[in-house]
């Protein structure tokens, strides 16, 4: 582990509509957040830099407005460790150099550096696992270190007797253009009647493991899935759910950013959407990926890449 050095703090900005230091308003939810502090964390790591502990409480009024089961707020979720600038010290860090800070963006061509001695502000232009693969056994440790919200009782990295289902609703549209879905168009609901294949199909080659069913959806909507028995899991934790999927032996996955980080966390087998964009790869390159067709037959897992 590279020496700390006080001159050189790297603050990563996890991505809001302002960021008031302690306070995001309309801000980024988990997954993408993740992003941007574990990318500022490898950095601090290679350049001996000291982290500034972001603001992950964030002010939203649509899961409000909808009624979610989770408000994605994040309040006291998590912890600065030791070593990470908090409280009026890093007011006082902020302050003394907001005006002579670095802008470190993050998914673009090239590596990103960090400038010594200055306060680097690290931003992501896009969400990306590239360059975090080979630190995945740091970045586990450090999730663990900083959340305050229970651990899922003997939680092992992909090695549960158990599947995870994420069936991402809340803020996704329901699509009325399928083709935008195939086409990998964010923000939309993958159609229920694609995971229903899939709990058929995993059902059969995993009589003996169980399939929990994480989701912001209701139980009426996910009928279906639960009659094919699938069981809801839901901690009343948006990290304590992240983790218990991390530890699922297989993973199915939604089209959300909150699923990618299950499954490098948990770095096991894993199943997605295909789509007409090719899907960054979460996992390391021995552990396969199958890519299903949304009008897959249930008797057909997709296809590897």
């Amino acid at each position: 582990m590279a020496t700390r050095q006080s001159s050189t703090i790297i603050y990563p900005v996890l991505g809001s509509s302002w960021d008031l230091w302690f306070l995001r308003v309309a801000g980024h939810g988990l997954g993408n957040c993740f992003y941007t502090y574990f990318h500022a964390l490898v950095l601090a790591e290679q350049s001996g830099a000291k982290l500034i502990a972001p603001p992950w409480f964030s002010l939203k009024i649509g899961p409000l407005l909808r009624g979610s089961a989770s408000k994605r707020l994040y309040f006291r979720m998590f912890r600065a460790l030791k070593h990470d600038i908090d409280g009026g010290a890093k007011i006082l860090a902020l302050l003394r150099r907001y005006r002579q800070r670095v802008i470190v963006r993050v998914g673009t061509i090239g590596a990103p550096v960090i400038q010594p001695g200055k306060l680097n502000f690290v931003v992501s232009d896009r969400f990306t696992f590239e360059g975090l693969h080979a630190h995945r056994n740091l970045i586990r440790e450090r999730l663990v270190g900083i959340v305050k919200d229970p651990i899922p009782r003997d939680h092992a990295w992909g090695k549960g007797n158990y599947l995870a289902m994420h069936v991402r609703m809340g803020d996704f549209a329901e699509a009325t253009n399928l083709n935008l879905v195939k086409r990998g168009e964010a923000n939309l609901r993958i159609p229920l009647n694609w995971y229903l294949n899939l709990t058929k199909a995993l059902r059969e080659r995993h009589p003996e493991k169980p399939i929990y069913l994480f989701s912001d959806g209701d139980e009426a909507s996910l009928r279906p899935l639960l009659d094919q028995g699938a069981s809801f899991y839901r901690s009343g934790s948006d990290m304590t759910d992240l983790l218990m999927m991390s530890g699922a032996s297989i993973l199915v996955g939604s089209n959300s950013t909150y699923s990618r980080w299950a499954a490098f966390l948990g770095n096991m087998p894993s199943f997605w959407l295909e789509t007409e964009v090719p899907m960054e790869k979460p996992s390391d390159p021995e552990v396969p990926v199958t890519l299903v067709p949304l009008d897959a037959d249930p008797t057909a897992l997709g296809k590897s890449p």
